[in-house]
C-alpha cells in the first residue's frame, strides 16, 4: 500500500525517472516543467494585477484582435477537417479551439467599453463562444478516452509505444 501522508497518498518525487520512461507518450520530466512554469507565474500574476493600469491605449489593436480571430478561423476549419477525416489530431485541434474560444470570450467581454458593446460581448460569450468552447473540449476529451479505451486491446496485439510514437508489433521484436 502507499505510504500516506495526512490521509492522502504520498506522490512520488517529480524528478525521479519512472520505470517505464521509454513508454510514455512524452519525456517523463515534462509534467514537472509545466507545473514549474505555472508556479513561477504566480508572482508574475500578483505584479501584473498590482501595477498595471485599469485603461490603456494599446498598439495595433486591430491587428491584434484581427490576427486573433484568423488564427480562430484557421483552428475552427483545422477541427473540421480533422474530424471529417477522422483523425488523431482532431483531439489536439479540438483542444486549442476550445481554449481559443474562452480567451476570445475573455477577453471580448473583459475589454468591451460597458453598455451596448458589453451586452453584445456577453451573449456572443453565452451564446456561441462558451458553447462552442464546450463542444470543442468535449470532443478533445471523448477522442482522448477512445484511445484510452483501444490502447488495452492495442497492447495485447503486441503494440507498443516507443519513444513517443505508437510501435507495430514487427517493430517491436
Amino acid at each position: 500500500m502507499a505510504e500516506q501522508v495526512h490521509g492522502l497518498p504520498r506522490m512520488r518525487a517529480a524528478v525521479t525517472r519512472p520505470d517505464d520512461a521509454d513508454q510514455l507518450p512524452v519525456p517523463w520530466w515534462l509534467p514537472s516543467l509545466f507545473m514549474l512554469f505555472a508556479v513561477a507565474l504566480a508572482p508574475w500574476i500578483v505584479w501584473l494585477l498590482a501595477t498595471l493600469p485599469t485603461h490603456e491605449v494599446a498598439a495595433h489593436w486591430e491587428i491584434a484582435w484581427g490576427g486573433f480571430d484568423v488564427a480562430l478561423a484557421l483552428l475552427l476549419a483545422g477541427t473540421a477537417v480533422t474530424l471529417a477525416r477522422r483523425s488523431p489530431l482532431a483531439e489536439i485541434f479540438a483542444a486549442m479551439t476550445g481554449a481559443f474560444l474562452i480567451c476570445d470570450a475573455w477577453f471580448d467581454v473583459m475589454t468591451s467599453a460597458g453598455g451596448t458593446t458589453l451586452i453584445v460581448a456577453l451573449l456572443e460569450a453565452l451564446l456561441v463562444e462558451l458553447p462552442l468552447a464546450v463542444t470543442c473540449l468535449w470532443i478533445a476529451r471523448n477522442m482522448e478516452r477512445v484511445v484510452a479505451d483501444a490502447r488495452p486491446f492495442l497492447e495485447r496485439a503486441g503494440f507498443r509505444i516507443e519513444h513517443g510514437r505508437l510501435a507495430s508489433p514487427a517493430e517491436c521484436d
